[in-house]
């Protein structure tokens, strides 16, 4: 890796350089706080983001982006090697979406068409999590393959997510992949700290900027296969049910009443892009 990178232990030689030469780094983009349903402070996303060696992480709480801005705000004060991208995972009527580098979070249960459109018009990037996954509301193939048929602008697909959300089917979104053409990410969909990492995405560069390229150019790579996410006990994932169920969705609602989302900084804002 470069100056000042943090060596990854087990990382192979193939990990450690793009087709051009550049040093690979890895993001995680895919993560909640506990200013949504997960369960890590915003401090322990970004400890254990540097501890596993990400130099990029996107925070996307369901449908707000207060963990987003918890987390800019330590890093604005504390400092950070770390970037992170502000994002959302929009509760769609369709399934989750992911909408990347933006500046507001956008309507819950709209269509997942207005959510696109929505992200698209303050310049983000928009990936499908999870893609087809039965556990949790994921679009469909049928869908995905809807909004490619009519031109809809998706920039990245989730081709590695260690959850259980749509394990069965990850081989499946591969091979279907190599038509769509999207750019691959891995994530970590981290609901707990154990998992951070556990899903990433290398890309050429170091810098949210290097991403972005590398997600507009298709460059990435989805990673973390190999290496199964830490067992936590079950208690842990009947807790976070709990919260995700009960707890989290009347703070969401509470939100949406006083119709003052976190929103990005002006200076961190980005150009719309085609």
């Amino acid at each position: 890796m470069s100056s000042g990178s943090i060596s990854i232990p087990g990382a192979a030689a193939s990990e450690r350089d793009a087709a051009d030469g550049r040093p690979l780094a890895r993001a995680d983009l895919h993560l909640h706080t506990n200013l949504g349903d997960g369960t890590a402070s915003p401090a322990r996303v970004l400890s254990e983001a540097k501890h596993r060696g990400l130099k990029v992480i996107a925070i996307t709480d369901h449908d707000h982006m207060e963990g987003a801005k918890r987390v800019q705000e330590l890093i604005d004060r504390e400092g950070s090697e770390i970037e992170m991208i502000w994002g959302c995972e929009v509760t769609t009527r369709q399934g989750h979406f992911l909408g990347l580098f933006m500046k507001r979070p956008v309507r819950f249960l709209t269509h997942v068409e207005g959510a696109i459109d929505a992200i698209k018009e303050q310049g983000g990037l928009c990936v499908i999590p999870h893609p087809m996954g039965r556990l949790v509301p994921s679009l469909s193939l049928k869908k995905i393959e809807e909004l490619l048929n009519r031109d809809y602008p998706i920039d990245g697909i989730e081709l590695y997510n260690p959850s259980p959300a749509n394990a069965s089917v990850r081989g499946r979104v591969r091979e279907l992949n190599g038509q769509w053409g999207f750019a691959g990410t891995g994530s970590s969909d981290a609901h707990f700290w154990q998992h951070i990492g556990a899903g990433y995405t290398l890309f050429p560069g170091e810098t949210a900027e290097d991403l972005r390229a590398a997600i507009l150019n298709r460059t990435t790579r989805a990673g973390g296969q190999e290496q199964p996410p830490e067992r936590l006990p079950l208690t842990s994932y009947i807790g976070q049910c709990f919260w995700s169920m009960v707890l989290d969705p009347p703070r969401k609602l509470t939100r949406m009443a006083r119709g003052h989302p976190a929103v990005a900084p002006e200076t961190d804002r980005l150009p719309a892009r085609p």
